[in-house]
């Protein structure tokens, strides 16, 4: 088994001088209401969802996936959309590929990126971009995009992940999929299994999810979607922040969430950013970074 690494940019000047321009990028859209949609993948499904933008390759296809309902080890390509963000060489976060240029992931992780499994290529990042409104302090808008420098290759073990729209609703006991190499116990050593784990999970309301965070002064926000067990044992943990919440419409896999905070404590679901709030941050984002020249290396 072979892991391919994206290196981040090397130095914080560059890192600024992109968020800068897309920052003013987005206040011009924020002002005018000026975007590009990108298109929407037409499907018959219960939860409506949008995809990449056009070429349009399929999406949330695991060809190999042949999971177990559980915490468990994946079987090799089951989650084809799995990106694993390292710092100084250590698994740090996760994230998902969304396209052939896209990564999807946490606000508070960026490092370098393993896609995939098997002769791969070397792929650099060129633009590193943080929600404009992300607040480390409440977790809002815990989310970020990193484009590669370029395209990666898709095969059975990289293919992108559908996003869910902002018509999605997951109601509460929707079962999803949670996948990582975070810890596999909390405040337990070893962490960062070489396996990538898979737990079964159900979305929690934010109804409750709410009136139990409130217990500990953390507001959750419309932004947000819960899932977990309320017992606790199973679920995301330190090191799966960043990575997808996913669920099952036939055939397709759909994101509906983003890995923010929560460590499979008992009454306190994790707390994942909702996909679907942020279609037209994602596609604007999509849209005008194109338009910026890469970084230089």
């Amino acid at each position: 088994m072979r892991w391919h690494r994206v290196r981040p940019l090397d130095s914080t000047q560059k890192q600024q001088r992109v968020r800068h321009d897309i920052t003013l990028l987005q206040r011009h859209y924020w002002l005018t209401g000026v975007l590009t949609k990108r298109p929407t993948y037409q499907a018959v499904l219960p939860v409506p969802f949008s995809c990449s933008p056009l070429p349009l390759p399929v999406c949330g296809q695991a060809a190999l996936n042949t999971r177990i309902v559980g915490g468990q080890n994946t079987s090799v390509g089951s989650w084809p959309w799995q990106a694993s963000l390292y710092w100084n060489g250590f698994h740090m976060c996760e994230g998902s590929l969304i396209n052939s240029m896209w990564v999807l992931t946490a606000a508070h992780c960026f490092s370098s990126v393993h896609l995939g499994q098997q002769n791969q290529e070397n792929v650099n990042p060129s633009h590193i971009i943080l929600h404009p409104l992300y607040n480390s302090q409440t977790h809002d808008n815990d989310i970020a995009l990193l484009k590669l420098n370029a395209a990666v290759n898709f095969t059975n073990y990289i293919q992108p992940i559908c996003l869910a729209d902002n018509g999605s609703t997951f109601y509460s006991g929707t079962e999803t999929w949670v996948t990582g190499w975070g810890d596999v116990s909390l405040n337990v050593s070893p962490r960062s299994p070489v396996t990538l784990q898979e737990v079964q999970t159900p979305v929690v309301g934010n109804g409750i999810c709410s009136c139990l965070y409130e217990m500990v002064n953390i507001t959750i926000t419309d932004n947000m979607i819960c899932a977990g067990l309320l017992q606790g044992g199973k679920g995301s943990c330190q090191g799966d922040s960043g990575g997808p919440l996913v669920a099952q419409q036939g055939s397709v896999w759909i994101q509906a969430g983003v890995a923010s905070f929560g460590c499979v404590e008992t009454n306190y679901p994790e707390v994942f950013t909702r996909v679907s709030y942020y279609e037209d941050w994602i596609n604007f984002t999509i849209h005008f970074t194109s338009s910026l020249p890469k970084t230089p290396q």
